[in-house]
């Protein structure tokens, strides 16, 4: 099947969870060591490419999470929260946005388990052709993006590094109020936009999430790609 790396603080809470993992055929690495090789030291990363998951336990404070999931990132790996917490939709937009691939139940039955760690969708989003290194500053008109996603990044961009309220964007994208529906659809639609840059050679963290408040394009993206003047006018 494939290969689990489980972070924990507490080795003794995964036993059950681990157990599970096995009767689908995984193999598990659970570890508490690397929680703070990954937060205070360069990670082995020849280790972490060895995995195709991390699950990141419910024994781990939020805070760290997030600093784990920043490092987690750069790896071609699915990364999962597990937790009893019980989210609404809009907060697991938040938590997606920030990259985590899933929230996983740590005591889930074994179909739902065996669904979230199904690695179809993960080899597809693997398989984005990465275009040679150019330094050349380009057009927005010159990338392959959707009506929409060139609509979103207009709206960022002519925000000059500030933050943009989601708010406002599904105002100016739908004209419509925030919902849990329209957050959902945002959420995906800045995963596409951020995967499409990044396929297209613009480097960076590309759109930043600050939580609780909105996005933002980081500051590297207007040292490689800018809006002509007749773009900005957004409809």
């Amino acid at each position: 099947m494939s290969q689990i790396l489980l972070l924990t603080k507490n080795t003794l809470n995964e036993q059950s969870f681990e157990k599970r993992l096995r009767q689908l055929g995984h193999e598990v690495f659970t570890s508490t060591t690397m929680i703070d090789a990954c937060l205070f030291e360069t990670p082995n990363s020849d280790m972490i490419k060895a995995f195709q998951h991390v699950i990141l336990s419910e024994t781990i404070a939020n805070a760290e999470v997030k600093e784990l999931v920043k490092k987690m990132t750069e790896y071609p790996l699915s990364i999962l929260r597990k937790s009893d917490e019980s989210l609404e939709e809009a907060q697991l937009a938040e938590w997606k946005d920030q990259g985590v691939t899933d929230w996983i139940e740590s005591q889930p039955e074994l179909e739902a388990l065996r669904e979230k760690l199904s690695c179809e969708k993960h080899r597809v989003e693997q398989k984005i052709v990465r275009l040679p290194q150019s330094t050349e500053k380009r057009p927005l008109s010159s990338l392959s993006l959707s009506g929409g996603e060139i609509k979103l990044f207009q709206i960022l961009y002519e925000q000059q590094k500030q933050t943009v309220s989601r708010e406002e964007i599904c105002l100016r994208m739908w004209n419509r109020k925030k919902s849990n529906s329209s957050m959902s659809q945002l959420s995906v639609m800045v995963k596409h936009l951020k995967n499409k840059l990044s396929a297209q050679n613009v480097t960076g963290p590309i759109i930043e999430t600050c939580w609780g408040q909105g996005y933002k394009l980081h500051e590297t993206v207007y040292e490689q790609v800018y809006v002509e003047v007749d773009e900005t006018k957004i409809m």
